[in-house]
């Protein structure tokens, strides 16, 4: 099934352009945005990518994927295979034995969706550190510091377990699960759903999606769960879903403080689920405005602050007379977004260049580099084997490498020199929010290759510490 989300002119649903041309540039202060999408009415009235990403590539979501896992709860209660209410033990009594904190035989599967199963902090460590890989093993043994439902405390691996229970009772993992009785409905074609080691999506982060999918997903919710006249989403759960279920006033930022649903967020304005460095579904039911994003930010309520001052003062009861020019500017903005390529000397050129490295985590044994006329070409040899980044000088070129990821990415690289000595690479890896910088001294005795990188809590770590052999030559 198809379903593109119908367009309009700001103007049509009660928006006014210059009201929007503000907000994106406000926006576009932020380092950075990777896409957004608003709709008001069910219809979209704006929509940008900051180059390189685009509206065909998903996205990854990081905790936005919680929402997602919490809706498969909810229709899996609604099918009878599951009940919130249950002992999360009582999926798993093979493990049993495993258990070492008896509180975590009253954790319930509601406990998990409004994170409150008694952890102190959150149980990947214990899950991540099962010598098997066993993560439903590493977290039934894991242990607890408060009575389950008695605090919340931000845990993604609380997530991972629904997805295990999930699978457990329905056969199938939450991705598989939700295609017929949510995405296909939504026309949408859902992007990979990172798994475990035992092969269970990991529920709480991991799952890709286009711009637009997460924008139809943020539209069903404020429709109330119904595409063409059929409940998706069981009416009753999504209300208590989308509701202040637990306090969470620990927290400062001010929209993450407001109180937690199942996996979704109270907010100064309607509720969300979001994902790590800003990957948001904003539902705003007075307003009627679904609103999304896509971000590489260290500070997300940085997006929603200029949502809250700019678009919400501007809106109309009804639509508003057409503005031709506001519509044509603002459109021009939307389409002129990008991120921006390194800047510097474009002109200089190199002799080839190569380094061999000592042993480091990422198994890179020698780099070289080599100058065309508009692009220098980076070969790694790692563990992958050779590895080609190309970059242009003042613009990006697309490439296909891992290093020291767990994938390989999409990633478009552009170069310039800081000075006679110093290459400087910017990265972007467009399925992610990660960007890193790459500097090369050509004059360096000891570390001739450095990285660092735009936002230092969600970096991807393309690099460990690396030090060469000798020098370059």
């Amino acid at each position: 099934m198809i379903w593109e989300l119908p367009r309009s002119t700001p103007e049509a649903v009660g928006i006014p352009s210059e009201t929007l041309i503000r907000l994106i540039t406000e926006l576009k202060k932020l380092d950075s945005l990777n896409s957004i999408m608003i709709l008001r009415r069910g219809r979209v009235c704006a929509e940008g990518w900051w180059k390189p990403y685009a509206p065909e590539i998903p996205h990854i979501l990081f905790s936005l994927s919680k929402s997602f896992t919490s809706c498969a709860v909810g229709i899996a209660q609604e099918e009878g295979l599951l009940r919130i209410s249950d002992p999360l033990l009582s999926y798993f009594p093979d493990y049993d034995g495993v258990v070492t904190d008896p509180r975590m035989r009253r954790v319930t599967l509601r406990n998990l969706l409004t994170m409150a199963s008694g952890h102190a902090s959150c149980a990947r460590p214990a899950m991540l550190a099962d010598p098997d890989g066993d993560w439903v093993r590493g977290f039934l043994a894991s242990k607890l510091d408060f009575e389950p439902g008695s605090r919340f405390v931000y845990n993604s691996a609380a997530t991972y377990m629904l997805a295990a229970v999930l699978r457990k009772v329905s056969g199938r993992n939450v991705r598989e699960y939700l295609i017929p009785r949510l995405f296909d409905p939504l026309g949408i074609t859902p992007g990979m759903w990172e798994c475990c080691p035992k092969g269970t999506n990991v529920g709480g982060w991991g799952l890709y999606l286009k711009t637009e999918d997460l924008a139809k997903f943020a539209q069903l919710l404020l429709d109330g769960g119904i595409r063409n006249g059929k409940q998706l989403i069981p009416a009753d759960y999504l209300r208590e879903a989308t509701a202040r279920q637990i306090d969470n006033s620990m927290n400062e930022a001010p929209d993450w403080k407001l109180g937690y649903g199942y996996q979704f967020w109270q907010s100064q304005h309607g509720f969300r689920g979001d994902g790590a460095s800003g990957q948001n579904a904003l539902v705003l039911p007075e307003q009627e405005i679904a609103l999304v994003t896509t971000a590489g930010l260290a500070n997300m309520q940085n997006i929603l602050t200029p949502i809250w001052e700019i678009l919400l003062p501007s809106l109309a009861s009804g639509p508003l007379p057409e503005n031709p020019s506001g519509n044509k500017e603002l459109s021009a903005l939307l389409n002129s977004l990008s991120i921006p390529p390194a800047s510097g000397d474009l002109t200089r050129r190199h002799a080839p260049a190569q380094w061999e490295f000592l042993p480091n985590e990422a198994g890179i044994t020698r780099l070289a580099i080599t100058f065309g006329e508009k692009e220098c070409l980076l070969e790694f040899h790692s563990k992958h084997g050779v590895e080609q980044l190309r970059a242009g000088f003042g613009f990006n070129c697309d490439s296909r490498i891992q290093l020291n990821d767990h994938l390989p990415r999409r990633t478009a690289a552009s170069a310039a020199w800081l000075d006679s000595s110093i290459l400087e690479l910017q990265l972007c890896c467009y399925e992610t929010s990660f960007r890193e910088v790459f500097r090369i001294d050509f004059s360096s005795t000891d570390q001739p290759l450095t990285g660092s990188c735009r936002f230092n809590t969600f970096r991807n770590p393309f690099l460990p510490d690396l030090r060469t052999k000798g020098n370059g030559r």
